[in-house]
C-alpha cells in the first residue's frame, strides 16, 4: 500500500495534528470513547451468531461487517448508520478481505476484528471531513 491509499495513518485534523485515526478514540464524535468497545461487541456478536473463527470468504466478511454495524448501533443507540460510517464499514470489509486473504488461520479476536476496526476508523476519519 502506498501513501496515496494509506487511509489508516491519516490525521483527522480535529486536534493538534498528531491524532492517529486508527486509535481507539476514532469514533469519539459518535459517543464511543473507546473503540475497544466496538471490537469487543463485534466479537461477541459473531460468536453469538456461531462465527467463532475467521474464514477468508465473502460471506464471512459480510457477517463481520454486519456484526460491526450492529455493535455500532447498540453502542450509539442509533437506528441506522450515518453515511460517513456506512461507507467505512463497507471499505473495511474489502480491505480486511485483502489483508487476510492468504491467512485463513488468522485469529478472529486478536487480529481480524482489530484490523477491521483500524480500517473502518481510518476511513471514518477521511469520510467525516
Amino acid at each position: 500500500m502506498n501513501e496515496s491509499t494509506d487511509h489508516t495513518n491519516r490525521d483527522d485534523g480535529t486536534r493538534d495534528g498528531t491524532d492517529d485515526c486508527t486509535t481507539t478514540g476514532s469514533f469519539d464524535d459518535h459517543g464511543i470513547d473507546d473503540g475497544l468497545e466496538l471490537i469487543r461487541r463485534t466479537h461477541y456478536r459473531l460468536v453469538a451468531d456461531g462465527d467463532d473463527a475467521f474464514e477468508p470468504t465473502a460471506r464471512f466478511l459480510s457477517r463481520l461487517a454486519d456484526a460491526f454495524t450492529r455493535a455500532y448501533l447498540t453502542a450509539t443507540d442509533a437506528y441506522e448508520l450515518p453515511p460517513h460510517v456506512a461507507a467505512p464499514v463497507d471499505d473495511a470489509r474489502v480491505w480486511v478481505g485483502v489483508e487476510f486473504a492468504d491467512d485463513p488461520d488468522a485469529d478472529l479476536r486478536g487480529e481480524v476484528i482489530p484490523a477491521f476496526y483500524r480500517h473502518a476508523a481510518g476511513f471514518h476519519c477521511a469520510y467525516r471531513d
